[in-house]
């Protein structure tokens, strides 16, 4: 392609106009001018750009071990995933937490700075209701007040459960040790960075049986800055090599695998001369008395001890404890 340059006497033509103003220089640098805007360079809007391998592995390390934890207090299955992941500015974060909410502070030891974690309403009302024994939480809405004492206290033990459970899914990229600090249930007053200062949003997805709430986190990036490197590589950690899905799959099918049980009566030790001489209707008394605990063996394993009765006219067996 041949480049355009222009000739000798186009560039003298040309300085020749400007010199003479025929050439309106102050017009082409207000057109310039117009479509430029003041930069700030410590605007942290530049700061997070792509995915972040690491905290998603925490996260859904997070996710599995809470959804454990959860059904295991209320005593109903919980599903627990994690719906988005965003950066966002902390004010535009304040702005989508409904009132009233629990907002929870944390600190991230040896990480500077607090981190919320927020349950809505409806799902604080669910958790006390199939914590207390209640069979469904469609019923449950936010009452526009203050929690009482007891719901409270249930949201501490849920609090202190997710942060157990973060410090399991930190551990394996970058170790930290969240504490609770306090809570609130106006967004208005809880302020952990400026307004316009950049937050890693964490929103949550919990739903048991028939109800459905939200969880988020907020972490600010200035604290999580000095590990940027390792949430952004994600390959710290051998524990998250495997495939935890598969596992989970494996670990279902391992539920629905068949064994065989059987129970030893008792031992006797005889000679090959008298097996020879055994008919039908001997009775060969063994080595042990009724009342003497017999073993459960799985799949030829001694496993368990029980004592031998009848229930409702078939042979049965009472496990009376545990073979380590």
């Amino acid at each position: 392609m041949t480049e355009k340059v222009l000739s000798q006497d186009e560039v003298d033509a040309l300085l020749k106009g400007v010199a003479s103003g025929e050439i309106d220089t102050e017009e082409a640098k207000d057109k310039i001018l117009a479509g430029v805007r003041p930069y700030d360079f410590t605007s942290q809007e530049r700061i997070i750009r792509g995915k972040m391998p690491g905290l998603e592995m925490i996260n859904d390390s997070f996710s599995r071990a809470l959804r454990n934890s959860i059904s295991t207090f209320i005593m109903k299955y919980t599903d627990v995933n994690i719906q988005s992941v965003d950066t966002v500015k902390y004010s535009d974060f304040m702005k989508t937490i409904p009132m009233p909410s629990s907002i929870n502070l944390f600190t991230m030891d040896p990480l500077k700075g607090y981190a919320l974690l927020v349950l809505e309403a409806p799902l604080v009302f669910a958790f006390i209701e199939f914590f207390f024994g209640g069979s469904s939480a469609q019923h449950v809405k936010s009452e526009g007040r203050a929690f009482t004492l007891i719901e409270q206290r249930v949201i501490q033990k849920i609090v202190n459960i997710a942060l157990g459970d973060m410090t399991t899914a930190w551990n394996a990229i970058a170790p930290i040790k969240p504490e609770y600090v306090g809570s609130e249930i106006n967004p208005q007053f809880v302020s952990i960075v400026t307004p316009a200062e950049i937050v890693i949003k964490i929103e949550i997805y919990i739903e048991i049986e028939d109800f459905a709430g939200k969880m988020f986190i907020c972490i600010p990036y200035s604290m999580v800055e000095p590990i940027k490197e390792k949430l952004y590589s994600g390959m710290h950690g051998d524990k998250f090599e495997t495939d935890y899905r598969w596992t989970e799959v494996m670990k279902e099918a391992l539920k629905e695998a068949r064994l065989n049980l059987s129970v030893d009566l008792g031992r006797l030790a005889i000679s090959f001369k008298d097996l020879l001489n055994f008919e039908v209707g001997n009775v060969i008394n063994l080595a042990q008395s009724v009342s003497d605990e017999l073993t459960v063996n799985v799949e030829g394993i001694e496993k368990f001890k029980c004592i031998a009765g009848c229930r409702r006219g078939n042979q049965a067996i009472k496990l009376t404890g545990f073979i380590e």
